[in-house]
């Protein structure tokens, strides 16, 4: 009996043990795209009936009206979506209608794009069509002298989806291919880093956690949140921005600990999700919570050495 409750024990502190750290959740690249709304206004093109060619407005029911065939509802969808709707309800009644293309234009072509870090004038820009990391930088007056233009953040958010990608601005400015830069989309978030090494002498600002480079860094004054996760090189995939937590030390020998939804401040560009750091703080960056499949490689290896170990152990114990 106390072989079988050693056994229970033991099975229980070994799967505790196992390697859950494949078991996390990967941010997978959201599509975002501009959906139409009421008011807004598309054009309208058929090669084949030039006819039917138009600019059509959406009305306060989200529908957009047709000749003959009348109200068709596309608030809500996407460009694409919507021209798939449209295309479809003219081939009943118009046959050689074999394509369409369909164009928002007005305010609404208009981009919203935050641009933050080491540029003269951070803040939200507005952009009419395409346009790249380049001409957002430029937008922000430009980069600053401590800027780092070959580890630019490029953060794309949708829901609880985002993804990162990290441009060298710089080696297409010198190469002169800024057409290899990639387009912007509505909601994007630039980050111009600073050009910040690691650093041990008093007043460094500490960063742990689910980043690419832990370490104590030194920050400039009037320095923020962004900055201090960009110099550790920016969070890690499994990295849980809602939650990040800083910990400062107060000159009475207390400490405040504060959490900071960092990922409001990405999404949106509120600078109070963005808080100053100080000399000496910590910066501290959870692991996300999110779960997925048990498929992962060494999910896999922690499962089968642990199921080993519970055979092995149960053997003993029924001896």
């Amino acid at each position: 009996m106390e072989r079988k409750a050693i056994f229970l024990f033991t099975a229980f502190v070994v799967f505790l043990g196992l390697d859950h750290s494949g078991l996390l959740a990967q941010e997978v690249q959201p599509k975002q795209e501009i959906q139409l709304r009421k008011g807004d206004t598309v054009k309208l093109e058929v090669p084949q009936r030039d006819d039917l060619s138009r600019l059509l407005t959406i009305d306060n029911k989200g529908d957009v009206n047709l000749p003959i065939i009348g109200a068709v509802h596309i608030e809500g969808l996407t460009l694409e979506e919507a021209k798939g709707t449209l295309l479809r309800s003219l081939q009943e009644l118009y046959p050689s209608a074999q394509s369409i293309s369909l164009t928002l234009i007005g305010e609404k072509t208009k981009r919203s794009i935050f641009v933050q870090g080491q540029v003269a004038q951070p803040g939200k820009y507005d952009f009419e069509g395409l346009s790249t990391i380049w001409d957002a930088i430029k937008e922000g007056g430009g980069a600053t002298s401590s800027a780092s233009l070959d580890a630019v953040r490029l953060i794309r958010i949708e829901g609880d989806l985002s993804t990162t990608v990290i441009v060298d601005v710089q080696q297409a400015l010198d190469s002169g291919n800024l057409e290899s830069l990639p387009a912007l989309k509505p909601g994007d978030t630039i980050i111009v880093p600073d050009r910040t090494g690691t650093y041990t002498g008093k007043g460094a600002v500490n960063v742990i956690g689910f980043v690419l480079r832990p370490a104590s860094y030194f920050l400039s004054e009037n320095k923020r949140l962004a900055d201090a996760i960009l110099a550790a090189g920016g969070s890690a995939e499994n990295a849980n921005l809602r939650e990040v937590r800083i910990l400062r030390m107060l000159p009475d020998g207390g400490a405040v600990n504060m959490e900071v939804n960092f990922k409001r401040f990405l999404e949106t560009g509120d600078p109070r999700y963005n808080p100053i750091i100080l000399p000496n703080d910590t910066v501290s960056i959870p692991r996300s919570s999110s779960w997925t499949n048990v498929t992962s490689p060494s999910f896999l290896l922690a499962f089968i050495s642990a199921t080993a170990s519970v055979i092995t152990l149960w053997i003993w114990a029924t001896r």
